[in-house]
């Protein structure tokens, strides 16, 4: 087992979910995750939901609120304070976004860290498979307005097909790689819980950066004992 110690760029979503999942079936040792709540939401939600997901998966998280304007160096900021943790690397879920790939490059070069992106270049249809194959669902939380029928969209494997088949068909990306939706995971060969959503409504809001959105305002959760 290598002696590097990682972080993972925690979204809630399923790629950085499954990226977290290929670091621990490789043995790396993911001592947190790092989740910057935009103006205290995460893609919209309430940022409390990603404290009870990461308390269901069993990984300590270290959340942030910030703004879009000072994300980077709050970024900086608490790198450097894991760093003093012994964290030696961070780990991210991209696929094939050349500038997310060349800010996590720049970022590690400047912060003397490590980056690990095993979904990197993977087919999209291939990463959805793995998803649910492994027992992972996720539910459709954020999205714009093009992608606004798939809020509230669970995504297993009952339903991966059709997911596949209705994005295809509306030139949505199945993996809405370029910010068409987000996801929270919800349960997953990873959770000691399942994160159960009660209470939800669908609800516009426009964001500074991205204007109209459509988010499912989650006002009830729960965690859920796993037989």
């Amino acid at each position: 087992m290598e002696n590097k110690i990682w972080f993972v760029s925690w979204s809630s979503g399923k790629d950085s979910c499954l990226a977290l999942y290929e670091a621990l079936k490789e043995k790396k040792k993911v001592n947190f995750l790092l989740n910057f709540a935009i103006d205290g939401k995460v893609h919209g939600i309430n940022r409390e939901i990603i404290e009870n997901q990461a308390e269901a998966i069993g990984i300590p998280l270290v959340q942030k609120i910030t703004t879009w304007e000072n994300y980077e160096k709050n970024f900086d900021e608490e790198v450097l304070k894991l760093k003093e943790k012994g964290i030696t690397g961070i780990i991210a879920g991209d696929i094939d976004l050349e500038e997310h790939l060349e800010w996590i490059k720049r970022k590690s070069k400047e912060l003397c860290i490590d980056y690990y992106e095993p979904l990197w270049k993977r087919k999209r249809e291939e990463i959805l498979n793995e998803f649910v194959s492994e027992g992972f669902q996720a539910v459709v939380v954020c999205c714009i307005e093009k992608a606004k029928f798939l809020i509230g969209k669970e995504i297993n494997k009952f339903t991966l097909e059709d997911f596949i088949k209705v994005t295809k068909e509306n030139g949505i990306d199945s993996c809405g790689e370029n910010g068409e939706f987000h996801t929270l995971v919800i349960d997953g060969p990873i959770f000691n819980k399942r994160l159960e959503i009660i209470e939800s409504y669908e609800k516009e809001i426009n964001e500074v950066r991205y204007g109209k959105k459509f988010i499912l305002d989650i006002k009830k959760w729960k965690l859920k004992r796993k037989k």
